[in-house]
């Protein structure tokens, strides 16, 4: 087991020996070797004590609590991790070199971009009835494309934002069509997610975020000080940037659940114009997801080790 998911109501994590216990209403109803964990993912009503935090850090297995409702209280924990002091500090140093940030986060974008445009062409031989919009989303970010791959074309980091937010405001313009009426996706929303697409990429995003804070820490590298992204209080800069390129991956990967309805509205309950998985969209979500994770995980780590070359070069 790689991936350990602890949610229901009422239950309680416990650790003994090299163990953890799963308990719920009291009653110990399962037992898991720490050793066959990677990542455990709980829900902020499970239990657990200070021992149990040290005990899952102790054996490098990473905590997350995913907080659907209020996600500025999810929270994280990392083992100890092996790392380089001197990766940080040259690190640090580069937020003053403002040639390699634009450089790095023009690549980036670019990444980004590429496979908004690939989702949305492959999406025209599924949605012939949606050729044209889609054709004329493709169209704006070829030319996006096109222009980011000219040579000095991008002056400043805060005109690159503006490029990629023009982008992405018409990649999601466009995905939004691919869903159907009933889920109510017209354009991407968060705090709180108000229809189940949203509900979806919201979870998916904050999961694949943790994903990248581990893949930093196991390099060497502050996941806080980014280049894209500015340092911002209580947040993990260069995480962000490392998961940008992925997010497509992510959004395609959910247009494919929602299309073959292993996901539907059934599996979603709104409460306040709040929309949240109920207990079977969770089932289901989270079984697609051990198995999507595997391939992110890599591509996490290799983008990872690009990250550290790019630090040390930079040196």
């Amino acid at each position: 087991m790689k991936l350990l998911f602890v949610e229901h109501e009422n239950s309680e994590l416990r650790c003994e020996r090299s163990t953890l216990l799963i308990y719920q209403n009291g009653e110990r109803v399962m037992s898991v070797p720490i050793d066959g964990i990677e990542r455990i993912i709980v829900a902020p009503h499970v239990v657990l004590n200070a021992g149990v935090l040290g005990f899952i850090a102790a054996h490098q297995v990473g905590l997350l609590v995913v907080n659907c409702r209020y996600p500025e209280r999810t929270a994280q924990l990392c083992g100890m991790l092996t790392t380089d002091v001197e990766r940080r500090v040259t690190q640090y140093k580069l937020l003053d070199e403002t040639v390699f940030r634009l450089n790095w986060s023009t690549k980036i974008v670019l990444a980004k971009t590429v496979r908004q445009y690939q989702l949305l062409r492959k999406a025209i031989s599924t949605r012939p009835d949606l050729r044209h919009d889609l054709f004329q989303a493709t169209k704006q970010l070829n030319e996006t494309l096109q222009n980011l791959k000219k040579e000095n074309a991008v002056n400043s980091l805060a005109s690159l934002r503006g490029i990629e937010g023009s982008a992405s405001a018409c990649y999601f313009n466009a995905y939004a069509k691919l869903f159907p009426e009933q889920l109510n996706f017209h354009h991407r929303n968060r705090r709180p997610p108000a229809d189940p697409v949203n509900a979806c990429l919201s979870l998916s995003y904050t999961l694949i975020h943790h994903e990248a804070v581990t893949a930093l820490r196991i390099v060497g590298l502050d996941p806080c000080v980014g280049c894209y992204h500015e340092l911002s209080y209580h947040r993990e800069s260069l995480a962000c940037d490392l998961i940008e390129a992925l997010r497509p991956l992510i959004d395609a990967w959910l247009w494919e659940l929602f299309k073959n309805r292993v996901l539907n509205v059934e599996h979603f309950t709104t409460n306040d114009g709040a929309c949240y998985l109920n207990k079977a969209g969770k089932q289901h979500f989270y079984g697609a997801y051990y198995q999507k994770i595997l391939s992110l995980r890599k591509l996490l780590r290799r983008y990872a080790q690009i990250a550290i070359k790019a630090v040390i070069h930079a040196d």
